[in-house]
């Protein structure tokens, strides 16, 4: 019964001494254990309210804040969305003799989303290459952060920050989630516990971490794409991100999981294009859009532009179409 007691008037006394005033909830998905570098550690993958919570006096020396900064973004890409990240301006294209586009122009803003849509055989997987590399146009010009790259070939283009992921490809199948990213972060970083820091990062922040001993044939439709995607951001100096038709072939329930993906990466200050020929698919997710059509511009603006566009009803959106 002495015992008892003693411990009772412990646990009063640490009470009594606590200067915490307020206290902290953690929620169970906001929160992980890095496992790989520092087992030991609780990291906070986000805080609710930040502002009323003040975390120097709440917060334990074995509990930290993960960074949202989980890719590697230069000031430049940090200034906003007022300035232009990417630019196309007056592209032509033909092929086999075949005029795929003509007099194409748009830009790219800092952290923006950019839908670009259009039937299929509109041009936008051609005008994706002509972005990474791929194939050169016949006219026009290309500049990624105000600088030209339209002479530069693909791998160079990468380097400056442009990936893609393309519709039909992404992971290594008999290989797992830890695997696939690893492959990428080896070209990049020497380190082999920062290469697995790195893992954990990416994995946690996008709430993946549970994919990371999946191999990639095993994962279902929304987790190939976002583990694909994860991949293409490896890229150390990443700045734009393209993604061809990422809701191909997949349930709604999966496309609405993508798009909150996508907005996560918005988030941490990604530009990001989508190609789509399914306007409905992913409206509500667009900061701005562009439709082709015939390898033209046919209208270019908003969603709520794009749905009260004449041109747009009439030759992309379907006539029945009513807001």
């Amino acid at each position: 019964m002495e015992k008892d007691n003693n411990i009772k008037k412990k646990k009063i006394k640490i009470k009594a001494n606590t200067q915490i005033k307020q206290r902290l909830i953690l929620k169970k998905e906001f929160i992980y254990k890095d496992k790989v570098s520092e087992p030991d550690i609780l990291i906070l993958k986000k805080i609710v309210n930040k502002k009323n919570i003040k975390t120097k006096k709440i917060l334990s020396p074995n509990v930290k804040i993960a960074s949202s900064n989980v890719i590697n973004l230069n000031k430049e890409s940090k200034k906003g969305i007022t300035n232009n990240i990417l630019s196309v301006s007056k592209i032509s294209k033909s092929l086999g003799g075949k005029p795929i586009l003509k007099n194409i122009s748009f830009s790219l803003k800092h952290g923006q989303i950019l839908g670009l849509l259009g039937p299929n055989g509109a041009g936008k997987s051609t005008l994706f290459n002509l972005i990474v590399g791929k194939i050169f146009p016949d006219l026009g010009q290309i500049k990624l952060n105000n600088e030209s790259i339209i002479h530069l070939p693909i791998h160079r283009r990468a380097l400056k920050g442009i990936s893609l992921l393309e519709q039909h490809k992404g992971l290594f199948g008999n290989m797992t989630a830890y695997e696939n990213l690893y492959a990428i972060l080896e070209l990049y970083i020497e380190d082999k516990n920062k290469i697995e820091a790195k893992i954990s990062q990416l994995l946690s922040y996008f709430g993946l971490q549970y994919l990371s001993d999946v191999k990639a044939n095993n994962m279902s439709g929304g987790e190939y794409k976002k583990i694909s995607t994860l991949q293409r951001i490896c890229n150390k100096d990443i700045k734009v991100l393209l993604l061809d038709e990422p809701m191909a072939a997949l349930d709604p329930l999966s496309i609405s999981s993508i798009k909150k993906f996508i907005l996560e990466l918005r988030d941490i200050g990604l530009s990001v294009i989508i190609t789509d020929h399914n306007f409905f698919a992913i409206q509500d997710i667009l900061d701005n859009c562009i439709i082709i059509r015939d390898g033209n511009v046919m209208v270019e603006g908003s969603p709520k532009t794009i749905m009260k566009n004449e041109q747009a009803i009439k030759y992309y959106l379907g006539t029945g179409f009513k807001i």
